[in-house]
């Protein structure tokens, strides 16, 4: 079916002209009130979706450093308790304590261990008011050895691979006519212990035991 312009009455065009300028305004109204608008909530929606977005990737990768950072905790406190339970003398016990220790690495380094006494108490029994955490003191052990020049390396390097934190304070070697390829040695040793907190008494005030 054609439709032919020049055919229609001069009424007929004027109404013809009327229904399309109707039907722009409408479409014109709709883009501006309906399609327009949806437009902007959909473009609105996208960039809080992508912000949402986001906050998710930040939040699962904050929680999987914090589950990192809590395993690598746990890790180093089980670290930091082997070396305590192998390195630090236990307060109270130590004597008894640093007397196996002293006497596996005699063992261990083939030399004869004649001698040994200690303090009767670590240096400082007890952790100045306000000092937070755990605290060391050091104990105070001396020995006396008789070994050779070479005995007295091994000795000395066994007692290092044992236990790193003790610290040979002073050396003596008497040279022994009997035995001349024999010597006695003396030693003083100091190993950390732990420092107990001072005692607290009613009213909050620290007191030395």
């Amino acid at each position: 079916m054609s439709f032919n312009w020049s055919s229609l009455s001069k009424e007929q065009k004027q109404v013809t002209m009327l229904v399309v300028m109707g039907v722009l305004i409408a479409g014109a109204l709709l883009y501006a009130f309906a399609i327009i608008p949806l437009q902007a909530g959909a473009e609105r929606r996208q960039l809080e979706s992508n912000a949402l977005r986001e906050k998710l990737i930040k939040a699962d990768l904050a929680l999987k450093h914090e589950v990192r950072a809590q395993a690598e905790g746990l890790q180093k406190k089980a670290q930091l308790e082997v070396l305590t339970k192998s390195s630090v003398a236990p307060f109270g016990s130590a004597f008894a304590w640093v007397t196996e220790q002293l006497y596996l690495v005699a063992k261990d380094a083939g030399v004869e261990l004649e001698g040994l006494g200690g303090n009767s108490q670590p240096l400082g029994t007890s952790a100045p008011a306000g000092v937070g955490g755990r605290a060391f003191t050091a104990f105070t052990t001396q020995m006396t050895l008789q070994c050779s020049y070479a005995e007295l390396l091994r000795f000395l390097h066994s007692l290092e691979v044992k236990n790193a934190l003790v610290t040979v304070t002073s050396l003596s070697i008497d040279r022994r006519e009997q035995t001349p390829g024999r010597h006695q040695v003396g030693l003083t040793l100091e190993w950390p212990t732990w420092v107990p907190p001072p005692a607290v008494v009613p009213g909050g005030k620290p007191v030395t035991p």
